[in-house]
């Protein structure tokens, strides 16, 4: 392969990602009453007739095709393998509704095999915090309950229309201006763009925003979101590459984490599983503040970028230590308000989103 038609092929991925994630979606709604993927209503859904769930399925496969093209460099090609693991899991718990413990096996699975074929993990948190800058094989676990983790925050946040491919747009913008800012450079950018484009062409069909009928992520589509960033972080954080600060990183996917942080503490306070669904979301909350779904929406995403681009230069223009005790002192604040909606109904009050009772 000539070096100008490798060249070529590069600017041209993220536009064959996005237009094959439409092509596939156009194709695969048709089935999805047949191959059992429809988002039925509920009383926790905004919905009120059946939406296919072929939108992650298109991603995947879009994202697929065209890494086989640009011939993806080792470490991409285990992300490969090990996301195929979550995709066919989130397919068939799209369409049997597989119990948690199946879930989190698998999820784990896909994990170590990430972490036994890269050979990447985390190795360092970027500052000398109790003499463990260095995390040597503690970093495996912490890798482990890490990638799981924001997986299922993906998962989790996939509750109105665009947020969860909305916060992986997000983090994959913030990755990249991070490394423009700071170095005047991005590295791998075809990964970036590739996986974006997808996300994008979901989006704009999510959102209706395209004459194609609506289709959801489906738990298939969440998880892998899930995955993709936060290996990307993981990649782009750590040694060999370490282009962006481990705090930085963090920064990225910080709504997304601090939600289901949240969430799943006042489910165990509760006495309920941290995993049984429910409508505490900070998408709910934005509900009973009169917010429709489309507002919520913008909200939550304007927060996350203006945050993490706060966190993300407090980073560098102060430093990481700073910047970590920030992250922790808005995570606290974020939880309290999340904790006591009441504020919520009275800051709803005050901007005339609810009527007085």
């Amino acid at each position: 392969m000539s070096e100008a038609f490798a060249n070529t092929l590069l600017m041209l991925t993220p536009i064959g990602s996005g237009l094959l994630a439409l092509l596939l979606i156009v194709l695969f709604t048709p089935f999805a009453k047949s191959l059992r993927l429809l988002d039925e209503p509920s009383a926790r859904k905004k919905h009120v007739s059946p939406v296919p769930m072929v939108g992650g399925i298109s991603i995947y496969l879009a994202v697929l095709a065209t890494l086989l093209v640009i011939a993806p460099p080792e470490k991409l090609g285990w992300l490969i393998a090990a996301g195929s693991i979550l995709v066919v899991v989130g397919f068939l718990d799209d369409v049997f509704e597989l119990g948690v413990k199946t879930r989190f096996f698998a999820q784990s699975v896909a994990t170590l095999v990430m972490l036994a074929g890269s050979n990447l993990w985390i190795t360092s948190v970027g500052i000398d915090l109790l003499g463990l800058n260095s995390l040597g094989f503690l970093g495996l676990a912490l890798t482990l309950i890490a990638v799981v983790g924001l997986t299922n925050a993906f998962n989790m946040a996939d509750g109105i229309d665009g947020l969860a491919a909305g916060h992986a747009m997000i983090g994959l913008i913030l990755i990249g201006s991070t490394m423009w800012f700071v170095h005047g450079k991005v590295w791998h950018i075809e990964w970036l763009t590739m996986f974006f484009s997808a996300c994008l062409a979901f989006w704009l069909v999510n959102m209706s925003l395209t004459p194609l009928k609506r289709v959801f992520l489906g738990d298939a589509g969440s998880l892998y979101l899930g995955f993709v960033i936060a290996w990307m972080l993981i990649y782009f954080s750590q040694q060999p590459v370490s282009k962006i600060e481990p705090v930085a990183a963090l920064w990225c996917v910080a709504i997304p984490v601090w939600d289901t942080l949240v969430v799943m503490a006042r489910r165990i306070k509760n006495g309920r599983s941290p995993f049984a669904p429910d409508r505490n979301h900070f998408h709910h909350l934005l509900f009973d503040m009169g917010m429709s779904a489309r507002l919520a929406l913008a909200v939550i995403l304007g927060v996350s970028v203006v945050i993490s681009a706060f966190g993300i230069w407090l980073t560098y223009a102060v430093s990481p230590i700073a910047s970590l005790m920030a992250y922790a002192a808005l995570f606290l604040i974020f939880g309290y308000g999340m904790l006591h909606p009441s504020l919520e109904k009275q800051l709803a009050l005050k901007l005339r989103l609810i009527d007085a009772p």
